[in-house]
């Protein structure tokens, strides 16, 4: 029972992934998502019941992910703006991802279920790579040259495809450093090219500055250990930049004079008007510098999970919709403790990840997991300063597959060390 609980899990993830539901429209009444979660929270509920798991497993990522719940609610039924206290979209969304989260935790109970976890979301984002390059096949594009995303997917606008696209880069060369088939090798490695050049197709600003991140990182670990593969991927994605579309090229070029008006610097005089990419970074600024002001005026618990802007958008205009940074939109719904919530997860994954490599040295494979933890963490932190959903459901299945290792990796070191006492 306990193993079919989790299969019905993961098959929530592919569903959350894919979202099939949107193109064969016929799945819609079924509720296969909510279905599949709730037969696999049930099995597990009656599994635990006889004794053959535990229902809650109380590691770091779901000790934050009851918390999240706690202030949620609080911010729900007490924000300084909250509309109602009736339920909500952005109230669901933290409601279903923290509960994924606390579930992927208390069933992953060996290493081989963490690993199936991030496995089966790598499998599910084949849809996203597939998508994404026939997209680009046929030039279907978005605002000019801008790839767009299969748009029946979790992702649906540029910066999000490519966000998603840095965050799930890492697996990919996990995967393919881990296969012992040098057609699996291959694969895995055209996976991970893939996804680079969605990066560039889709002319993100946010998802080459996360790109640039993560080499700071994969650079000198890929230098010792694979240099031959790095050679061979710097070789690739030197033939292949060329091909990125000039449109995109031009925005890439922008990312310095960008990054110095998002962080507070003047724009030159000029007496031609603003372009898009300048406006959308004036624009950025602009919110993030009014939410900062609102979460500075109310930093306790916010103004609400889903507030009624009406009441503050004469004092803060700017902070009305969504801020595209995750840590600020956390902020403007639970104060400072949302944002303190929201860097605990990734410390998880970032921190947690460290931990993980520094004490599996003698598990190479395992080892090799939490560094990709580590990796994934830094994408998100880099790429969620520019995208709006705080309480994602890749973030938050991440998190809690890396606490579920972590967990798991104690508990051997505590048996460890009794066989070791003779106990």
């Amino acid at each position: 029972m306990n193993l079919w609980a989790f299969r019905f899990i993961l098959w929530y993830i592919c569903i959350l992934i894919v979202q099939p539901q949107n193109r064969f429209t016929f799945l819609w009444p079924l509720r296969i998502a909510n279905l599949s979660f709730l037969i696999g929270a049930g099995l597990h509920f009656f599994s635990g019941l006889e004794g053959r798991s535990v229902l809650v497993r109380l590691g770091p990522a779901t000790k934050l992910a009851l918390a999240l719940l706690f202030f949620a609610t609080l911010s729900q039924q007490f924000g300084v703006y909250q509309r109602s206290p009736a339920w909500n979209p952005w109230y669901d969304m933290i409601v279903k991802n923290s509960l994924l989260l606390i579930m992927v935790e208390a069933m992953a109970t060996s290493v081989e279920r963490v690993w199936a976890v991030q496995m089966t979301s790598l499998i599910a984002t084949l849809w996203w790579i597939k998508g994404g390059l026939r997209l680009s096949g046929v030039g279907a594009t978005y605002a000019g040259d801008r790839l767009l995303s299969p748009g029946v997917s979790l992702i649906a606008d540029p910066n999000g495809y490519a966000y998603m696209m840095c965050v799930f880069l890492p697996l990919y060369l996990y995967a393919y450093q881990q296969s012992s088939r040098k057609w699996l090798k291959l694969a895995f490695l055209g996976c991970a090219l893939s996804a680079v050049w969605i990066v560039f197709e889709t002319g993100s600003r946010t998802g080459l500055v996360t790109l640039i991140a993560m080499g700071v990182f994969l650079l000198p670990r890929y230098g010792r250990h694979h240099i031959k593969t790095l050679l061979a991927v710097g070789v690739a994605l030197v033939i292949i930049y060329p091909y990125t579309s000039e449109g995109n090229k031009q925005r890439f070029r922008t990312i310095p004079q960008s990054v110095r008006s998002f962080l507070g610097g003047a724009r030159p005089e000029s007496d031609q008007p603003m372009n898009q990419d300048e406006q959308s970074a004036d624009e950025r600024k602009a919110k993030n510098r009014d939410t900062w002001a609102l979460i500075k005026t109310y930093p306790l618990m916010g103004v609400g999970v889903n507030p009624d802007e009406s009441r503050y958008v004469d004092r803060f205009p700017m902070a009305s919709g969504q801020v595209h940074s995750e840590i600020l939109m956390a902020g403007k719904q639970m104060g400072l403790i949302g944002m303190g919530l929201h860097v605990g997860f990734l410390a998880v994954m970032i921190m947690g990840g460290w931990w993980v490599q520094q004490n599996a040295k003698d598990w190479p494979a395992v080892s090799n997991l939490g560094w990709t933890f580590q990796m994934q963490g830094v994408a998100i932190a880099v790429g969620g300063s520019f995208c709006p959903l705080a309480w994602n459901p890749v973030t938050m299945m991440i998190a809690g597959a890396a606490s579920a290792l972590i967990m798991q990796l104690k508990a051997e070191q505590e048996a460890r060390m009794m066989r070791l006492a003779g106990l």
